[in-house]
C-alpha cells in the first residue's frame, strides 16, 4: 500500500518517534529468520501494509544501493530505512533494534556452547522455518510486482529475465550486473524525458566530518588488506581491525564471506578450530538476523563479552555509516528525472532479485511434500489473507518443534 497524502501529512503531525524505530525493528529482528530478503518482507508487511510508516519506494531504493555496497545487507537495508524517517539517530537505533535479538541470543549460545561444551540440535525444530520464509518472500515479491510494474511489458520482461537468471546461479557480480542492466534500460526506454535536463543541479560536497570518517575506514581497511593488523598484540586491536576489514570488503551477503572468514580465523589466525567455526555458522543459521552474526561467537571465544560485543559492532557499523554516507548523496539525486528514470527500471530487477531468493532458499531445503504444502501454505497466508509473517514464523517453528519431541 502506497502511501496517501493524508497518510504522510498525518504521520508527518504525529511525527515518527525513535521509540517506533526502535519496537519495531526489534519485533522484526525476533523473527527475521532466512537471510535479508526475509527481513525486507517483514518490514514491507509490518511498516508498509500494517502501520504505513514507509512507503514501498524506499524499500527499494534501499535495497538498490545495498547491493551496491559492501556490509551485511540486511543491516544496511535497515540503517537506510531510519535514516529515512529519523535521519542518523533512526539509522543507529533502527540497525541496533534489528541485531538485538540475535546477538542476545548468540551470546547466550556462545556462553553455554563454550562453558559445558552443549550443542542443540536445530535441524528438525527449524524444519518448516525455509519453507514459510520463502512463501513470505514470494508474497513481498507478487505484491510489490502488482504495485511497481504491473502492465508494464517490458519491465515485466526484465523482471522475469532476473528471476530465471538469478535463481540458476550464484555469482554475485551477476547480481551486480543485473543492477547496471536495469540502470542502463532506465536511460534508453526513458530517454526522451532527461534530454533537457541532463545536469545535475546540486553540487555535492564532501563536510569534514564525512571525510575524517572515509578516512578513518581506509585506514581500517589498509591495515586489514595489508595483514599489518598482525603486528598489534591487543586481541580488542585485533578484533576490531579484522571484523570492520571485512565489514568493508563483504559484497554480496554473509554467505559470500564464509570462505574467507574459515580461511583467515581457522587456517590462518586458528582463533577457531574446524568444528567451532561450523557450529558457529550453524547456530547463526538458527538465530534470526543476518549469518554474520556469527561474529558475537568469534569474539566471545577470543575475549568473552567485551569481545563478542566489539566483534558485532565492528562487523556492522563501518558499512551501515557508508550507506549513511551515501544515502545523503542518493537523497540530493534521485529526483533528477535522470536518476528517476534508472531507478524505475532498477525496481524491476529488484523485484525479480526478490521473487529469486525465494525460489533459492525453498530449492536448498530438503524438497518433500511437507514442506511443499508449508510454502504453498505461507504463500497464500501471507499474499491473499494477509496474515503477519510473525505468526508464519512462529508457527513454523511451533510445528517443528512438535515433530521433534512428538513424532
Amino acid at each position: 500500500m502506497q502511501l496517501t497524502e493524508s497518510v504522510v501529512s498525518r504521520y508527518e503531525k504525529e511525527k515518527i518517534t525513535i521509540g517506533y524505530l526502535f519496537f519495531t525493528f526489534f519485533k522484526i529482528g525476533c523473527v527475521s529468520f532466512g537471510g535479508y530478503m526475509a527481513l525486507v518482507s517483514m518490514v514491507q508487511r509490518v511498516m508498509v501494509d500494517k502501520d504505513e510508516t514507509l512507503d514501498n519506494e524506499v524499500i527499494l531504493d534501499g535495497i538498490t544501493l545495498a547491493s551496491l555496497l559492501p556490509g551485511p545487507l540486511a543491516v544496511n537495508i535497515v540503517a537506510y530505512i531510519g535514516y529515512h524517517l529519523k535521519g542518523k539517530a533512526g539509522a543507529i537505533i533502527s540497525a541496533v533494534a534489528v541485531l538485538l535479538p540475535a546477538c542476545i541470543l548468540m551470546l547466550i549460545l556462545s556462553w553455554t556452547y563454550f562453558t559445558y561444551a552443549y550443542k542443540i540440535e536445530w535441524a528438525q525444530i527449524m524444519y518448516f522455518v525455509g519453507a514459510a520464509v520463502s512463501g513470505i518472500i514470494l508474497s513481498t515479491g507478487f505484491q510489490l510486482y502488482k504495485k511497481e510494474i504491473a502492465k508494464n511489458y517490458k519491465k515485466a520482461v526484465l523482471c522475469l529475465f532476473t528471476v530465471v537468471v538469478i535463481s540458476i546461479t550464484n555469482s554475485y557480480l551477476i547480481t551486480i550486473a543485473f543492477i547496471f542492466i536495469g540502470a542502463i534500460a532506465g536511460l534508453f526506454m526513458e530517454r526522451g524525458k532527461y534530454a533537457k535536463n541532463f545536469i545535475f543541479k546540486n553540487k555535492l560536497k564532501v563536510d569534514a566530518g564525512s571525510g575524517i570518517i572515509i578516512g578513518l575506514l581506509a585506514i581500517n581497511e589498509l591495515l586489514f588488506i595489508t595483514n599489518t593488523f598482525r603486528s598489534f598484540s591487543a586481541p580488542l586491536l585485533k578484533i576490531c581491525i579484522i571484523f570492520s576489514g571485512i565489514s568493508l570488503s563483504l559484497f554480496g551477503g554473509g554467505y559470500v564471506m564464509i570462505p574467507l572468514m574459515q580461511a583467515l580465523f581457522v587456517n590462518d589466525l586458528h582463533w577457531l578450530t574446524q568444528r567451532e567455526f561450523i557450529d558457529a555458522i550453524a547456530f547463526s543459521q538458527a538465530t534470526p538476523g543476518p549469518i554474520l552474526v556469527s561474529a558475537t561467537f568469534i569474539g566471545y571465544k577470543i575475549a568473552g563479552v567485551a569481545g563478542a560485543i566489539l566483534a558485532t559492532v565492528a562487523m556492522f557499523t563501518p558499512s551501515a555509516i557508508l550507506m549513511v554516507m551515501v544515502s545523503k548523496v542518493f537523497k540530493k539525486t534521485k529526483d533528477h528525472q535522470l536518476a528517476k528514470d534508472m531507478i524505475s527500471w532498477v525496481k524491476a530487477v529488484v523485484i525479480g532479485l526478490i521473487i529469486a531468493s525465494a525460489i533459492k532458499i525453498l530449492y536448498q531445503q530438503h524438497f518433500t511434500i511437507a514442506i511443499g504444502v508449508f510454502a504453498a501454505a505461507s504463500l497464500i497466508l501471507s499474499f491473499k489473507f494477509k496474515i503477519s509473517p510473525v505468526y508464519l514464523i512462529i508457527a513454523s517453528i511451533t510445528i517443528g518443534a512438535l515433530t521433534q519431541y512428538l513424532v
